[in-house]
């Protein structure tokens, strides 16, 4: 299904590793407390996880927004207010750093779930939480919901808006499209 370069190394995910991925992420989000119809950002350069995410929101019922790497924190805190995400996925130390920055502007974010933890093993805060984390909550709640996640992709709807994309706003404040 997927290939993403790691040190130098090619490594490929099959469909079914990536069903149980987005599965896993997807239920962990919904031990977290997310809940159709909320927003979950995503903050990186692209790879699985952020592939991960974006699909279990939409299986959850949920919207996925992306925002830019590139962003300071002025404009990844415009975004996340503006679109009211609870959740953000932040790729890195950078990202994070970025949001932390913020946060007190942002009373809705509930979770910041961190892809590559390296550089924050210091970061005492309870607002994140590592991605692999988010996944092992999910398989300990699909013990106890085993119907749930397979439930909720079946009754998604051709209607159901999926994602929201902002753009670059080089002529004022970036705008959401549906």
């Amino acid at each position: 299904a997927l290939r993403e370069k790691d040190l130098g190394i090619w490594k490929r995910v099959t469909w079914e590793n990536y069903y149980e991925h987005v599965r896993d992420f997807g239920m962990g989000l919904k031990a977290l407390g997310f809940e159709p119809g909320d927003k979950i950002s995503i903050l990186g350069d692209n790879c699985c996880e952020w592939l991960y995410a974006d699909i279990a929101a939409q299986c959850l019922h949920g919207i996925a927004v992306g925002i830019y790497p590139t962003d300071v924190a002025g404009q990844v805190k415009y975004i996340l207010k503006n679109s009211d995400s609870k959740f953000v996925v932040a790729r890195d130390q950078e990202q994070v750093d970025k949001i932390l920055q913020v946060r007190n502007d942002l009373p809705l974010i509930k979770k910041v779930i961190v892809i590559d933890m390296k550089g924050l093993r210091r970061y005492k805060d309870p607002l994140i939480i590592s991605f692999a984390e988010v996944e092992q909550v999910g398989r300990n709640l699909r013990e106890q919901m085993p119907e749930f996640f397979e439930e909720s992709v079946l009754s998604t709807g051709a209607e159901d808006v999926a994602i929201i994309v902002y753009t670059s706003g080089t002529t004022g404040d970036p705008k959401g499209a549906m």
